[in-house]
């Protein structure tokens, strides 16, 4: 178990860092029925773990770890690693090539930091989703975390238990807001506004330095 946790710990630290998710769950919980919509918002994030979790484990589920098997999972790091650099390269090149400065890709999508635009608790479920399905990097580290998992000669309940610890921190930046926004309504107001600013103003910086770190991380790994 120890083992398979420093394996998989790395990934989910990696994947926990999302200015994407974060920055719309600090928007969500400013507005207008914070903790409604936030649960809203938390459902839709979640929603798309569930299913990346199930696809990662279903999809590799192994009862032990044969030479075919370990080959299969240096492909799924080599190639899930050069994913993230390219989307690294991708963010770097970006405002070269349309010869301004590029929009945040983590920033929230087009009318969501209007508040009043999306009160209804479905569309918060919905932008919860979506936030989550373009979130490219999260999920390139995320999949490899339960490759990993599926693959390693633990017992099911130590399965069950690294699944449940890695969703829990590749998770954090729906929730942590969320449970911060419950617990201590008011520092949260102060806090969030001061956060969701500087997020936005490196947004860029925080994901070509995770999408690189990581990337080389999960190419080294495949090769080691």
């Amino acid at each position: 178990m120890g083992d398979l946790l420093s394996k998989v710990l790395p990934l989910a630290l990696g994947a926990a860092i999302s200015p994407t998710v974060l920055a719309v769950a600090l928007v969500v919980l400013s507005g207008r029925r914070p903790i409604a919509r936030g649960t809203a918002y938390l459902a839709g994030v979640l929603t798309v773990f569930a299913g990346i979790t199930a696809l990662g484990l279903v999809a590799s589920h192994r009862t032990q770890q044969s030479p075919a098997e370990s080959e299969i999972t240096q492909v799924v790091d080599a190639i899930a690693g050069s994913l993230l650099l390219l989307l690294a390269l991708g963010t770097v090149l970006r405002p070269l090539v349309s010869g301004a400065a590029a929009p945040a890709p983590d920033a929230p999508v087009d009318g969501s930091t209007d508040t009043d635009a999306r009160q209804g608790l479905f569309p918060t479920y919905l932008l919860g989703v979506v936030m989550m399905v373009v979130n490219f990097s999260t999920i390139l580290l995320y999949l490899p975390a339960m490759r990993e998992i599926s693959a390693a000669s633990v017992t099911d309940a130590d399965k069950a238990v690294a699944v449940a610890i890695v969703l829990l921190i590749a998770s954090s930046p729906a929730w942590l807001p969320y449970l911060f926004r419950i617990v201590l309504p008011g520092p949260s107001t102060r806090a969030f506004g001061a956060l969701h600013a500087f997020i936005a103003r490196h947004t860029r910086q925080i994901g070509v330095a995770i999408e690189v770190i990581f990337g080389v991380y999960l190419i080294v790994k495949a090769f080691r």
